[in-house]
């Protein structure tokens, strides 16, 4: 099926927010998209100075960048450790912990998103609904950078889920030993 719908610029500038209606009525060339919208869409900006350039708004609809809550009905969470202290690590070393949780709430736990607060943190979470009363776990590799080295670390994963409040932080730390010269 081929459903193509002609929107004007200023009307898709309109619909996404990107313009007032006292910028966009030079702006009515006719462009042609399918009836879905694509997950780049790159639109003109006019500046105060009636400069028009490139405004492109990325959407990643990738499982990794989703940070909103699942919609429906909330649960909540509870982790059996909410830190964990590794000690004292190498650089470049891979630093494997689960952090064990359970779904306390009356309704199954879909987690969106396990975001590490840098690079050196990479977590991994169940993609399926944890029903009530059941457990799960977010598995987190920590790796030390060299820039970290003979310095105390701490970082965070953010677990974004349907629970309240949104988001649930979970915490590592670890001394990294130095680097011998």
């Amino acid at each position: 099926m081929n459903n193509n719908i002609t929107l004007g610029v200023a009307g898709l500038a309109l619909a996404l927010g990107i313009y007032n209606t006292s910028q966009v009525s030079s702006l009515d060339t006719k462009i042609e998209e399918k009836v879905f919208i694509t997950p780049a869409v790159s639109a003109p900006v006019v500046n105060n100075n009636g400069v028009t350039k490139a405004n492109p708004i990325e959407v990643n609809n990738s499982p990794q960048s989703n940070t909103q809550a699942p919609k429906g009905p909330s649960t909540s969470i509870k982790f059996g450790k909410e830190v964990h202290d590794f000690g004292t690590l190498n650089v470049n070393t891979d630093n494997p912990y689960s952090f064990v949780f359970t779904n306390t709430g009356k309704e199954p736990l879909l987690i969106t998103n396990a975001r590490g607060s840098c690079g050196c943190t990479v977590p991994s979470w169940p993609k399926d609904p944890i029903m009530p009363g059941k457990t799960g776990k977010i598995d987190v590799v920590y790796r030390p950078s060299k820039g970290q080295a003979g310095k105390p670390q701490e970082k965070t994963v953010t677990i974004t889920a349907n629970t309240e409040p949104v988001n649930t932080i979970v915490r590592i730390k670890a001394n990294i030993n130095p680097i011998a010269k």
